[in-house]
């Protein structure tokens, strides 16, 4: 039993995680500026279902802290606080200690030190605003009544008095001030009604045990609500279409009653309200199908009124009960089960390269081989698409990270994103994140200046960072660009050779003297802070994306800025190729790269300089790249170009490249396996595969290959034997 406690436990910690996530986007959005309801009611209902969670398993600390959170987050909801900047960074404080309470449930880590933040929560509830408010805060005076469009229950207005109201459609009852005061001493009953949502029963939330509970309490139902019933014919039984009103004794304390809807749906309305409550009559039985209701209003949680309002009754939508529709369904799945599958697909592929070796063309059409093939591709896609997720998600974090930043450094940083919706490996997503944010911290901490620097530089004073995210090909570019100072080489060479990474007397080019900053314990900062100077931060960038499959590029150019792009792999399975041969050995140039093939004819490719060439193609002219030469194959350099062919090639970096090979074999798709895991990352090369005959080959990384050769690390001859 423990076993399977661990395991429902465990999904709620993955519930957790995204709803840390959500929680963090929205009270970014709203820092940012946006406070509409929908995100305000987004953040809402991540805080409350951690807290209903961490109730249900008995994390007291993290139950106690997330309730009082929720408390404010309710407030801001229903408007009775505006969500000004000092609010939302006293929420955004909380949601840092919300943070640790869920890691420290976990186990990672100890309780934290959250006196400060609830205090702050304290104060934003007392005083109806943020703790720094200097102007007074000013309660709604009760006699002007408050219009609600969307009306859940049909309450009725009345006029010329605080209207008590009835949410089934019964006789209003007016109540005025001088009833209150006519009684001072009598403490009304609670008045509780709820509303659960459609979903309620397949979501596990009965309602009748909800209340059973209220019952327990002293409490007793005093009608119910059969406006939402459907006919018989249209009637779903998963669906809950009855609502109730509870009367409670006052002598009962509000928090019991809220905790008995600790675990209702967000999308459930509940309202608890002090006032005297008439019992309305029971309704007549229905003869016919009753009219229907106005689209109820989504409401996350108790919500009650600091007075009666009077409610506007919306007109009926349509003259028949709408169907209800059946709600999407989904489960969760381990990634490790996907990979597995995946790599189930990989060894499929094999085998349908084995058999197209083996096979001739006749008896691959009798056997159906190409519709295999079809198939067998389209299982690879359907599983890819099921780990592929928004980049988003890592960017979620940055405005967040940025504010931080530039409150702790005095700089003035604006971030513009584009491509957040560009799908990404979950794999990817997940350690991507460390990368990305020493990139953000380095572009802060080194490349963005002062606002009292930038002016003397006639540049605006807010510096700007931007981030993005394309697709080409079967690569992933995600850009971190600032407009800051850009790298210093002079300092940065200096620096490398005080501490011994590179010689003295060391010729290096500007592309070169970029990457230093990427070495292990490399530093310009002269002290030490929170944001950088261990010389760990771009070393940790480029280790992690190396370690994908990728590669990282630096380019600067002084006094306007640096750019950072990590170039990561779309997918990591499979990949459509075209196998061509070195000297004897076989290689996979990825398909996708590839723009023409050419057979020169002779004094069609000519020499530039001792090693470059260039091919003439329709009066252009487009470098040219020997493979052997690049990998060291100096046996077979002496080849003519008209004995080869030359595929030209489109890249990121270089645009249209030739690359020189002996001769082409085949196209085929391929599985990717991974050098890293065996070997080390080797520029140049993105993995490795099996072919049909069970041979190995290496698969050709385009955007390395055609970037400065000098970065370009040569496999040996012993490794090409």
């Amino acid at each position: 039993m423990s076993d399977d406690l661990d395991d429902i436990q465990a999904i709620f910690f993955e519930e957790c995680a995204e709803g840390l996530t959500t929680a963090e986007t929205g009270l970014s959005a709203m820092n940012a500026g946006d406070v509409s309801a929908g995100v305000i009611a987004g953040v809402f209902r991540a805080v409350h279902s951690i807290k209903g969670g961490a109730g249900a398993f008995g994390h007291a600390a993290l139950t106690a802290f997330s309730h009082r959170f929720e408390n404010v987050l309710d407030e801001v909801r229903a408007g009775r606080i505006a969500p000004t900047p000092g609010v939302t960074g006293v929420m955004l404080t909380a949601f840092d200690i919300l943070s640790d309470h869920v890691a420290a449930a976990q186990g990672t880590r100890g309780l934290p030190n959250d006196a400060a933040a609830l205090e702050a929560l304290d104060e934003v509830l007392k005083n109806g605003g943020a703790p720094d408010a200097t102007a007074p805060v000013v309660a709604p005076a009760p006699a002007a009544p408050v219009e609600v469009d969307a009306d859940p229950f049909g309450f009725v207005p009345i006029a010329g008095a605080i209207e008590s109201f009835d949410p089934f459609g019964f006789e209003p009852v007016g109540v005025s001030l001088d009833d209150f005061d006519s009684a001072p001493d009598v403490v009304a009953p609670w008045t509780v009604t709820f509303l659960p949502s459609n979903g309620a029963l397949s979501n596990g939330g009965e309602p009748m045990l909800i209340i059973r509970e209220l019952e327990l309490l002293g409490g007793s139902v005093i009608g119910a609500d059969l406006s939402r019933l459907p006919s018989l014919r249209d009637m779903d039984p998963e669906h809950s279409y009855i609502g109730w009103t509870v009367s409670v004794p006052a002598t009962i304390e509000e928090s019991a009653i809220t905790d008995c809807f600790d675990f209702v749906d967000p999308d459930s309305v509940v309202t608890i309200v002090r006032g005297d409550s008439v019992a309305p009559a029971v309704p007549a039985p229905v003869t016919q199908a009753p009219p229907p209701v106005a689209p109820v209003v989504s409401i996350a949680s108790i919500a009650p009124p600091a007075v009666p309002v009077a409610v506007k009754m919306a007109a009926p939508a349509s003259p028949e009960a709408p169907r209800v529709e059946p709600a999407s369904q989904t489960i969760r799945v381990e990634l490790t089960k996907l990979d597995m599958l995946l790599n189930l697909v990989g060894e499929l592929v094999i085998r349908g390269s084995i058999l197209a070796d083996r096979l001739s063309p006749k008896d691959q059409e009798r056997v159906e081989l190409p519709q295999l093939s079809r198939l067998t591709r389209e299982i690879q896609d359907t599983v890819m698409s099921l780990r592929a997720q928004p980049i988003k998600q890592s960017f979620s974090r940055v405005p967040r990270m940025l504010r931080d930043l530039a409150t702790e450094t005095g700089k003035l940083v604006t971030l513009e994103t584009t491509g957040e919706m560009t799908e990404v490996d979950k794999g990817v997503i997940e350690k991507i994140g460390d990368p990305l944010t020493h990139m953000i911290r380095n572009a802060v901490d080194h490349g963005i200046e002062s606002p009292a620097d930038r002016i003397a530089c006639g540049k605006p004073p807010e510096g700007t960072i931007r981030l993005s995210a394309e697709q080409k090909g079967a690569r992933i570019f995600v850009r971190v660009a600032d407009d800051g100072a850009g790298i210093d080489r002079v300092r940065v060479r200096a620096k490398a050779v005080e501490k011994g990474i590179v010689a003295a007397d060391a010729v290096l080019s500007d592309e070169e003297i970029d990457q230093l900053i990427c070495a292990p314990g490399f530093s310009t900062a002269e002290t030490i802070s929170n944001i950088s100077g261990r010389g760990v931060g771009m070393d940790v960038v480029r280790s992690n994306v190396e370690a994908l499959g990728g590669r990282v590029e630096i380019s600067s150019v002084p006094g306007k800025g640096t750019t950072f792009t990590m170039v990561l792999p779309l997918t990591l399975a499979i990949l459509e190729g075209m196998i061509v041969r070195l000297a004897g050995q076989r290689f996979v140039l990825p398909l996708a790269n590839v723009v023409e093939t050419v057979q020169p004819e002779p004094g069609q490719v000519r020499p530039t300089t001792t090693t470059g060439e260039v091919i003439e193609l329709r009066g252009n002219y487009v470098p040219v790249r020997r493979l052997t030469r690049t990998f060291g194959f100096a046996d077979n350099d002496a080849r003519s170009p008209e004995e080869s062919l030359v595929i030209i090639v489109e890249s990121e970096t270089a645009g249209h490249v030739g690359l020189m090979v002996d001769t082409i074999d085949d196209r085929r798709e391929v599985v990717i396996k991974s050098l890293e895991q065996n070997l080390h990352p080797i520029r140049g090369l993105g993995g490795a595969t099996i072919l049909g005959d069970g041979s190995i080959a290496l698969i050709l990384d385009i955007e390395a290959l055609v970037g400065p050769s000098s970065s370009v690390r040569h496999i040996t001859k012993g490794l090409a034997a």
